[in-house]
């Protein structure tokens, strides 16, 4: 009778904490529609949805860059859309200048942003600008994607993994992120997009090879396909 009660317990989890959002939002549409409620009022505070699942995925070590992107997006949004910050998001376009100065005086030094390495968790990271990176590892465990204002593309069509599954997280801010895999992988998508979308077309196979990913994409695209075999 324990073991039944506890298994039978929610537990925290994004999917847990996104299920009660959309929930409750469902119910207070249903009672705006027939004014019981004012949705006005409460709708502003929907970036807290983005924070709590920064807070969520901070728990997991592996997880934490995309966290604190989250986190630290829904803050920013949470101002706008509670008019706590008053002038316009698009006022901070200059912000993009001092990111490319950045990244010119860090390339002029020598500095280069990390790959993929082979059977590593490592993150491609693109920041105003494209990426493209080939994996051909036998050993694939996964990895992470940080897209700001840029464009990643991740070929793994000729990986292979030797412990299933392999898991990648992915945080895309103004930006597009498109990964490539050999047809039979299983692709299964665990992506929050807000004001954004994520398009997942592959073709599993039962027992196949699997890639969990993980994710927000805040006014972005992510897009995952299958590449048949005769294409690679």
């Amino acid at each position: 009778m324990q073991t039944l009660t506890a298994r039978q317990q929610p537990k925290l989890s994004v999917k847990f904490v996104v299920g009660v959002f959309f929930t409750l939002l469902g119910i207070l549409l249903t009672l705006d529609n027939f004014d019981l409620a004012d949705a006005d009022r409460f709708l502003p505070y929907w970036p807290l949805l983005l924070i709590a699942i920064g807070l969520i995925k901070l728990q997991d070590r592996d997880s934490r860059i995309p966290a604190g992107f989250a986190i630290g997006a829904g803050a920013l949004l949470l101002l706008f859309t509670t008019d706590w910050v008053r002038f316009s998001i698009f006022d901070l376009w200059p912000v993009a200048l001092i990111l490319a100065g950045l990244a010119i005086v860090a390339h002029a030094f020598g500095f280069r942003a990390p790959a993929l390495a082979a059977g590593s968790d490592s993150t491609l990271l693109c920041v105003l600008g494209v990426r493209k990176e080939a994996v051909t590892v036998r050993n694939y465990r996964g990895g992470r994607i940080i897209a700001f204002m840029g464009g990643c593309e991740l070929d793994l069509t000729r990986a292979d993994m030797e412990n299933l599954p392999a898991e990648l997280e992915i945080v895309a801010i103004w930006g597009g992120v498109e990964i490539k895999v050999p047809e039979g992988w299983e692709v299964t998508g665990n992506i929050l997009p807000v004001m954004g979308g994520a398009d997942i077309r592959t073709k599993g196979v039962p027992g196949g090879r699997k890639l969990i990913v993980n994710g927000v994409v805040i006014m972005a695209g992510v897009e995952i396909k299958s590449v048949p075999v005769e294409a690679i």
